[in-house]
């Protein structure tokens, strides 16, 4: 059986139309050419047909150690053979998620505190992110951790987090100080003007979990 790795960068899907799907298609696979990004297919407003479909398409250029998780949806993810699922906040309880998936897919879950992190953990999730670590246009009114703060909360959580918001190639290198994993973005590297050498940037900032 393969044993799934945990994110070093955890690329996201962004809201887009679904006209624009050939586009995010091509930046998703030029961040791959820069290492074995995690990427997790999040398209609000989409038919779950259409994320079906995108998921699919995705599906035969993910390739271990890379990993193809779904936002929300354990049902489409198992029907795709995705290797695994990322709940939010407000998502299905962890340990029913786990229940549906089984023990060889990744489950990952979004948290905002210590407390909901280690809950998650101790249900079944194999990582959490907690964000924003940086200022991001994604949540332009919610508080930015930092590095001290964020440093602060990893130490009390027992398990891996992945650090959210703001994170682009250039801090990157800040936030591996904060004792975390790995990275998550959605602008970082698909906004940029190569998402290859993106990709590879964030992805060195985490050789010891290569």
């Amino acid at each position: 059986m393969i044993v799934l790795s945990l994110p070093r960068l955890l690329l996201i899907t962004e809201p887009i139309a679904h006209a624009e799907a050939q586009g995010l298609l091509h930046r998703l696979r030029r961040a791959l050419v820069g290492g074995p990004c995690h990427l997790l297919v999040r398209l609000p407003g989409w038919h779950e047909r259409a994320v079906y479909d995108f998921a699919l398409a995705l599906r035969p250029i993910v390739v271990p150690p890379a990993c193809l998780l779904i936002h929300d949806r354990p049902d489409i993810a198992l029907a795709v053979g995705a290797d695994g699922v990322h709940l939010p906040a407000s998502g299905l309880p962890t340990d029913v998620a786990r229940r549906l998936l089984g023990p060889g897919c990744l489950l990952g879950r979004s948290c905002h505190d210590p407390n909901e992190a280690n809950v998650a953990l101790a249900a079944g999730a194999d990582y959490v992110t907690l964000s924003p670590l940086f200022a991001t246009r994604s949540h332009p009114d919610a508080a930015p951790l930092g590095v001290s703060r964020l440093t602060e909360i990893v130490r009390r959580v027992a398990g891996p987090v992945v650090a959210l918001g703001g994170i682009t190639p250039e801090n990157v290198g800040e936030a591996a100080t904060t004792g975390v994993v790995g990275v998550a973005t959605i602008r970082g590297v698909l906004h940029a003007g190569d998402p290859a050498w993106a990709a590879r940037q964030c992805l060195a900032a985490f050789p010891d979990h290569a």
